[in-house]
């Protein structure tokens, strides 16, 4: 076995004012050059620590290492000085983040930021590191390298920045590169062509590569062998083909049966003859601009023609790839946006003919949990405060009828009513996500806007949030709208499902219908990106050929038919009218009489 990294005996402490707590205490771990090892655990389980570790940043204090060793390619870096450390870090150990966006400077071009790698670490001249990293920008299968390599982070998309750390981290000459969940923030079509290109990459170079993940589908498509962490212990180990298919730890039986939440009856549900939401002929374009005015007849067009209904005690998925319109679409419905045209009648009342006073009262009846709860609650306010604000607004309350409200609403999302004294950041993402809910919640409104509600939390916390938003639902008779890219999620969740691309509605109709028998190319191909725990390989991860087409110049006719293996002539001529298909709606030329 020729291991590039080995840990014994690690044990790691966190020194605070409350006192000594270990963090991690690892026996043995190692990752052979050629092969992907995965860490999966919840948040907190020290899975981040370990990676810091191991590049030596750590910050020590308030971290102390207590005794082990990291042995990397036959050198035991905890006994290296910082200045030895410094130079294995990025020669030897890389790292890809989360967010590229945190790890890009934005105010250098990507060509700039790249060449200056390669000068730093090859020692090459300018031009010459133009060219290797230019060469690179190939590599990892960008189009247009040239032009690419003139533009800043923030005119790249999701994908296209991962697939710069990535091959910011081969610059580098890495030989071990940590991943710390670089797919989290991607659609399901992106996710799957960026695990590829690491997987090939890595069997070109023969880099070792540490895979962190909360996702089992990703790690039991990408990895050769896993590590299961529990509270900075390594509960399970083993190739992750037989942990998979049996796992042996109680801890790793509840990771796996939280990936895959089982669909509940929908006879418990209590839906309603009664219409809640009509969305009749919606369009919002934005208009386009330069740095010193509008662009003449020039916009994008981010909600194009969209109809739909919701009834009373309905969830309704919306499903799409980032660019699509899901956000704006509900922001034009939360009125949070004015639309360039169309109707939406919520409860029968037309919402863009209300005055003033009658929309701050339509406005209570809808609210929304945003995606990340962390950037949505105020840290300087007390939970008291963040989550009685609404109620301050909308109803006169005494001091101790606000406090009574608060703490209630604080038990039915399963946190202590003492709590109400605390600020945000001493609870977990979870924990964050519920006092989202709880604030939503606060003026009893009849319809709540779920924006990826569990993007931000590990499996086990999404899996409980899940069963929380179900019970609430039945217990206070909402109705909800839930926008996310796990379509798992969806799936289990939602009994109407809208599936958008490029602010077209190309599907929509009942979930169990449309997930066990797709019918537009798009819907069937979305569906099939997604991994599960039976994926193998990552070769057997499904990818949208091309990327999605600008909204300010979209492709005439049908919009997906430059990535459409059934385009026919009239695909790009003729936009495809919406038309009942067995029982849901499809905008395809396929069902064409």
């Amino acid at each position: 076995m020729d291991n590039y990294l080995e840990i014994h005996n690690l044990k790691l402490n966190h020194h605070s004012f409350e006192g000594t707590r270990p963090v991690l205490d690892i026996d043995h771990l190692a990752v052979e050059r050629g092969k992907t090892l995965g860490i999966v655990g919840e948040s907190g389980s020290g899975k981040t620590v370990l990676a810091l570790t191991i590049q030596g940043l750590l910050q020590m204090p308030p971290g102390q290492i207590e005794s082990g060793e990291i042995i990397l390619d036959g050198q035991d870096i905890l006994k290296l000085k910082p200045r030895e450390v410094e130079k294995i870090r990025g020669q030897k150990v890389s790292m890809i983040f989360q967010d590229p966006m945190s790890a890009l400077n934005p105010v250098y071009t990507v060509g700039d930021q790249m060449t200056r790698v390669v000068m730093e670490r090859q020692g090459k001249k300018k031009k010459k590191a133009w060219q290797i990293a230019q060469d690179m920008v190939n590599t990892v299968k960008l189009p247009d390298a040239e032009q690419l390599m003139n533009k800043y982070p923030h005119e790249l998309s999701g994908g296209q920045r991962q697939r710069i750390i990535i091959g910011l981290a081969l610059l580098c000459g890495a030989e071990l590169i940590i991943a710390d969940e670089p797919t989290r923030n991607l659609d399901v079509t992106i996710q799957a062509g960026v695990l590829q290109l690491i997987h090939e990459l890595q069997q070109k170079f023969q880099v070792a590569v540490l895979f962190i993940a909360n996702n089992l589908a990703l790690v039991s498509a990408m990895c050769d062998d896993v590590a299961i962490l529990k509270e900075g212990k390594i509960v399970e180990r083993g190739s992750a083909r037989e942990i998979m298919d049996n796992p042996s730890d109680e801890y790793t039986k509840i990771l796996i049966n939280s990936v895959t939440p089982k669909r509940k009856q929908n006879d418990r549900r209590q839906i309603s003859d009664e219409r809640l939401l009509d969305v009749t002929g919606l369009k919002k374009y934005f208009p386009v601009k330069n740095q010193f005015m509008t662009k003449k007849n020039v916009f994008v067009k981010a909600v194009d023609d969209v109809d739909f209904h919701m009834n009373k005690g309905e969830i309704m998925g919306i499903v799409g790839e980032s660019g699509c319109g899901k956000s704006t679409l509900v922001n034009t419905i939360l009125l949070i946006h004015r639309p360039t045209e169309g109707k939406v009648l919520f409860d029968g009342k037309d919402i863009f003919s209300l005055n003033p006073q009658e929309l701050r009262k339509a406005r209570k009846d809808v609210q929304i949990v945003f995606q990340d709860p962390y950037w949505s609650l105020n840290p300087r306010w007390l939970v008291k405060d963040i989550i009685g604000e609404p109620l301050l607004v909308h109803e006169k309350l005494s001091s101790d009828e606000y406090t009574h409200r608060v703490q209630n609403l604080m038990e039915i999302v399963g946190l202590k009513r003492e709590d109400i004294y605390m600020y945000p950041h001493e609870f977990s993402g979870g924990e964050r996500q519920r006092l989202a809910i709880a604030r939503a919640l606060s003026v009893r409104p009849k319809l709540v806007v779920l924006d990826e509600p569990t993007s931000a939390i590990d499996v086990v916390s999404q899996s409980q949030m899940l069963a929380l938003l179900d019970n609430l639902k039945e217990q206070m008779q909402l109705s909800y709208i839930l926008i996310s890219h796990d379509l798992g999620v969806v799936n289990y969740m939602a009994d109407k499902i809208m599936i958008m691309y490029l602010g077209k509605v190309v599907e929509f109709g009942d979930s169990k219908t449309i997930f066990n028998d797709p019918k537009h190319p798009y819907t069937k191909a979305l569906f099939n990106s997604i991994p599960d725990l039976r994926t193998k390989s990552v070769d057997d991860l499904f990818t949208i050929k091309g990327e999605v087409p600008s909204a300010i110049n979209p492709p005439a006719g049908c919009r997906f038919h430059p990535r459409c293996e059934h385009c026919m002539g009239i695909c790009k001529q003729v936009s495809p009218e919406t038309k009942l298909v067995e029982g849901r709606y499809v905008g395809c030329h396929l069902y064409d009489e």
